[in-house]
């Protein structure tokens, strides 16, 4: 999963939503067994290609944590 380029600054504001399509027995699975997703956070250069990626650090988000809501198309 990539997000939209987001512009270098000093203090950055992350903003981005993660949202992807998950019935409800799924999400009451990986609640149960404790699941966890891992965001990494990059850095690169779109001008110079896959050589410019600079892992940042990542988050753990707990997918217990996780809202359920119907998105109406």
């Amino acid at each position: 999963m990539v997000t939209d380029p987001v512009p270098y600054e000093d203090s950055p504001n992350f903003t981005q939503e993660l949202a992807w399509p998950v019935n409800n027995k799924t999400l009451h699975q990986h609640r149960l067994q404790r699941s966890a997703v891992k965001i990494m956070v990059r850095s690169s250069d779109p001008n110079a290609g896959q050589a410019s990626r600079e892992e940042i650090g990542y988050v753990v988000l707990n997918l217990r944590d996780a809202q359920h809501s119907k998105v109406t198309p």
